[in-house]
């Protein structure tokens, strides 16, 4: 994927910039036309060095920022009270830039669109909603909200891995202590003593022998393996083939789909309660899906709006997406508020996702406990064996 830089109108002949990302400039073309733009200009973008910030910085940017309105001060005064009283020298060098564009004349979308890379593709177009409908403080919090939502979405799924990788670190690194540095002391008695190390230990003892002399290899194949792995994904066939793979399997169907979900029904959801026209919200809102079967499945929702269709009745005649969700879509149309109800859904989708991996954890817990137990039981079992066969050796 690429980024291109794009100059478009709109049927009110209303000129429209900013960045987005594309497999090319056709691509682009047809994004910018499904959302109802007409090109005028696409060019790639130079790949620059993203700019580090960490995500809780931007979110009480948009907090402060929209406190700050609140309270009626201007853009550009908010903006230079943020850069003043902000620790993140990068982040203040950003909010700076901001200021200067400003001052020289442009909104606040235009400068925030040309640093995506700190604020993300869709902050500058609810930015623009808000300047648009005279709402900017209120979509500002709203934005904070969101991102925040996103955040807390992002360190649950961590967090919650972060004990099962610790039990697998530590029984693995047990286990190599076992097979590379105590086992081969027991066989060195039978080495001493001319005998033959019963069958169970040698397997033990080749495995560790193995893994001392050949150890070091392991993390530079797994090395090559992942980053090969994530070559061959950026191929789009390659990728397309996998997420179809993954989206067909019961279990990683499930959990990707509920992600997935969560991502868009709230990106979607909040972009529409922020004033962003549907069809460019639906445009922006399958650009946070990562799974591309999921976002070809999406791609003729574009079509059934267009010609007069509701949404409800895409998701409900479709057989990928949860029958739940064509339901709920339905009655917040039918009472006129499809946004509130989308980011209802995309809550709704994070608790199940959320009760899915707790149960998830709660099995693969014992799970690693007894595979663990067993594989040191396995070694424990044949060093006493060997022990016990020593006092089988005649002298």
């Amino acid at each position: 994927m690429a980024y291109f830089q794009y100059q478009a109108r709109d049927a009110q002949g209303e000129t429209h910039r900013g960045i987005m990302e594309a497999m090319s400039e056709l691509e682009a073309a047809r994004k910018l036309k499904s959302s109802r733009l007409f090109p005028v200009a696409i060019k790639p973008v130079k790949r620059k060095r993203p700019r580090r910030v960490p995500e809780e910085h931007i979110i009480r940017f948009f907090y402060d920022l929209s406190d700050l309105f609140f309270a009626g001060l201007p853009v550009d005064r908010s903006l230079a009270l943020i850069s003043s009283n902000h620790s993140h020298r990068v982040f203040q060098r950003v909010v700076q830039d901001l200021l200067e564009e400003v001052q020289a004349g442009s909104d606040l979308s235009g400068a925030i669109g040309k640093y995506r890379d700190v604020f993300g593709d869709l902050s500058d177009h609810m930015v623009r909603a808000g300047e648009a409908s005279g709402t900017l403080g209120p979509i500002l919090k709203r934005l904070a909200q969101y991102l925040e939502q996103r955040r807390s979405f992002k360190q649950t799924l961590v967090s919650s891995m972060i004990y099962p990788l610790i039990l697998l670190s530590v029984s693995g690194i047990s286990m190599i202590i076992l097979l590379i540095y105590v086992i081969p002391k027991f066989a060195r008695i039978f080495e001493d003593l001319h005998q033959e190390v019963p069958f169970l230990t040698q397997i033990l003892l080749n495995l560790g022998t193995f893994l001392k002399e050949y150890g070091w290899m392991i993390p530079i194949l797994l090395a090559v393996f992942y980053w090969g792995g994530r070559m061959l994904y950026r191929e789009p066939k390659v990728r397309s083939a996998v997420d179809r793979l993954f989206i067909r399997l019961p279990l990683t169907s499930y959990l990707i789909l509920h992600s997935e979900l969560t991502r868009f029904c709230r990106t979607l959801g909040t972009m529409l309660e922020s004033g962003v026209p549907l069809l460019r919200a639906l445009t922006l809102g399958e650009e946070v899906l990562m799974n591309t079967a999921l976002r070809d499945a999406l791609t003729p929702l574009h079509r059934e709006i267009k010609i007069g269709h509701s949404m409800s009745n895409f998701f409900r005649s479709s057989g990928i997406f949860p029958g739940r969700m064509g339901t709920m879509l339905r009655i917040a149309e039918e009472q006129g508020n499809l946004g509130e109800g989308l980011i209802g859904l995309g809550d709704y989708f994070e608790k199940e996702l959320q009760r899915s991996l707790q149960r998830l954890l709660t099995l693969m817990e014992p799970m690693i406990i007894i595979f663990t137990a067993l594989a040191i039981g396995i070694m424990v079992i044949s060093m006493f064996s060997a022990i016990f066969g020593i006092n089988e050796i005649q002298f």
